[in-house]
C-alpha cells in the first residue's frame, strides 16, 4: 500500500519528484499494524488538576468535534489554481488526507485543558516499544480559553537485553530509559507479522488567549519507520511553542500545518533532526495565516551523515485579510558525509500586500580551519563533529523540561557517533 503524503500547498516543476512523497506500507502486514494501533501504546503520567483525558474516541466522533470547532481551512480565495491536499480534511495536517484515510481505525485520546497547571509538572505521554513492534497513536489537544499547559511526547525503542520491570543497572542509558518509563511509557510486546512502524496523528485546538507548550522526541532504533503527523489550530491570541527532535528510525516522515486563524496569534517551533547513515526522512511544515497581526517562527537545526537523505518543504502562507502578520522560517544544515542528499523547498505565499515573511537556509560541511584546530589539540574529526552537533540539537532538547530525555538525548547522539566509523563520516581528514 502506498499514501501520498506531504504535498506541497502549491504545484512546482516535478523533475526532482518533489511535489509529494510516497510512504510505502506493507499489504501484507497492514492489518496487523491496524490492530496493534488498537493497542493502548501510549500511558500518560498522572494529570494535573484542570486537564480531563477521554480513551478511545473513535474518528466519527473526533470528526464531529472538528466541524463543531470550526477549524477547516478554506480554499484561497485568489491565487488561480491552486487548492491544496489538505482542504480535504476535516482537520489540516501537514502529511494530508490519506493518513486520515490510514488512521480511520485508531481511537483517540482527547485531552481537554480547562484551566492552567505548574509548567514543571507537565503531562508525559510515552510510547516505549521493543525493538521491531508496531504501534500506531491519535491524540487531540483541545486548550480553553486562557488555559496554560505542557505536553511532553517520547517515541522510544527498548533495547532487548533489558526487561526495565526492576532497576537493572546495566548502563547509565538503560536506566534513563527505565525512568521514561515510569514516567508513562507503555511496552508492547512485538509481532512477527509487524512491520515496525511506528506512527501518530496530533491534533491541537486552541481557544483564544490559550497557551500551549509541546515537546516531541522520537528515539528509535534505525530499523524503525516513524511518521508523524501534526495538526494545529489558534484562534484569537493564542500561544503556541513546540520543540521536536527526531534523532533515530531509518524512515522519517513529518507533517505539520498550523492555521493561524485567529488575530494576534503566535506559534514558534524548534526542530532538531539528526540523519543517521542510511536513513531517510521527509518533512512538510505549513504555517497558514488567516488572521491579523499574527507570528510565526520555525526554525530548523540539522545533522546529516555519511548518506542520509532528507527532503524539506517548509511554507509560509498569507491568506487574505492577513495584514500585518510576520513569518520566518531559517533551516541550518550540517552535512557530515559526502554522499548525503539534502533537497530543500521554502516557499513563502503571499494574498496580501502588508506582509513580512522570510527564509533562510544555512547548508555545509564544517569549516576546515576548525577542524585542523580542533586536531592540533587532540581532538579527532570523529570527536569534534560530534561536539559540534551536540552543541547544535542540546540547545533544543535543553528546553525539554525532563532530566531523564535530556540524558537519553545527549546518549542518544553519543552513541550515534561511537559506532560510526571515521570513514563513514568525512574521512580521517
Amino acid at each position: 500500500m502506498k499514501l501520498a503524503v506531504n504535498h506541497l500547498p502549491v504545484l512546482t516543476w516535478n523533475h526532482l519528484k518533489l511535489n509529494k512523497a510516497e510512504f510505502e506500507v506493507d499489504d501484507a502486514a497492514l492489518q496487523d499494524i491496524k490492530a496493534a494501533g488498537k493497542k493502548a501504546v501510549l500511558k500518560t503520567s498522572s494529570l494535573p488538576m484542570g486537564i480531563e483525558h477521554e480513551k478511545g474516541v473513535d474518528s466519527a466522533s473526533l470528526y464531529k468535534r472538528f466541524s463543531a470547532l470550526f477549524v477547516k481551512t478554506d480554499p484561497e480565495k485568489i491565487v488561480a489554481g491552486k487548492f491544496p491536499i489538505y482542504n480535504k480534511q476535516s482537520f489540516a495536517t501537514g502529511m494530508g488526507h490519506e493518513i486520515d484515510s490510514f488512521m480511520e481505525d485508531v481511537d483517540a485520546d482527547v485531552y481537554t485543558v480547562t484551566d492552567s497547571f505548574d509548567h514543571d509538572k507537565p503531562v508525559t505521554i510515552g510510547c516505549a516499544l521493543p525493538e521491531g513492534a508496531t504501534g500506531l497513536s491519535k491524540v487531540f489537544i483541545h486548550a480553553k480559553a486562557g488555559s496554560e499547559s505542557t505536553f511532553i511526547f517520547s517515541f522510544t525503542t527498548l533495547p532487548k537485553e533489558c526487561d526495565y520491570l526492576a532497576e537493572c543497572g546495566k548502563c547509565v542509558e538503560q536506566k534513563q530509559v527505565l525512568e521514561m518509563k515510569k514516567e508513562g511509557a507503555a511496552d508492547i510486546e512485538p509481532d512477527a507479522a509487524q512491520a515496525g512502524l511506528v506512527g501518530s496523528q496530533l491534533f491541537v485546538y486552541l481557544e483564544p488567549g490559550a497557551s500551549v507548550t509541546l515537546h516531541v522526541v522520537q528515539m528509535l532504533d534505525e530499523g524503525s519507520a516513524f511518521f508523524h503527523d501534526i495538526g494545529i489550530c489558534q484562534e484569537e491570541g493564542s500561544l503556541l511553542t513546540m520543540t521536536k527532535l527526531d534523532l533515530g528510525a531509518g524512515q522519517v516522515y513529518e507533517g505539520l500545518n498550523n492555521l493561524q486563524k485567529g488575530d494576534r496569534s503566535i506559534f514558534s517551533m524548534d526542530m532538531g533532526y539528526l540523519g543517521l547513515p542510511g536513513s531517510s526522512m521527509d518533512i512538510n511544515y505549513n504555517d497558514v495565516f488567516t488572521g491579523k497581526k499574527a507570528e510565526g517562527r520555525m526554525y530548523f537545526k540539522e545533522a546529516l551523515l555519511k548518506d542520509a537523505k532528507k527532503t524539506f518543504r517548509g511554507t509560509l502562507d498569507f491568506r487574505q485579510y492577513s495584514t500585518g502578520s510576520k513569518g520566518d522560517e531559517q533551516e541550518d544544515i550540517i552535512l557530515l558525509g559526502d554522499e548525503v542528499v539534502n533537497r530543500t523547498i521554502p516557499l513563502i505565499l503571499c494574498e496580501e500586500e502588508d506582509v513580512d515573511g522570510r527564509h533562510a537556509a544555512s547548508v555545509g560541511s564544517l569549516p576546515a580551519d576548525m577542524l585542523f584546530y580542533m586536531q592540533t589539540r587532540g581532538i579527532s574529526r570523529k570527536r569534534a563533529e560530534q561536539m559540534m552537533v551536540l552543541s547544535s540539537l542540546q540547545n533544543i532538547s535543553n528546553k525539554v523540561p525532563s532530566e531523564a530525555l535530556q540524558k537519553a538525548v545527549r546518549n542518544s547522539i553519543c552513541r550515534v557517533f561511537e559506532t560510526t566509523h571515521d570513514s563513514d563520516l568525512q574521512g580521517e581528514g
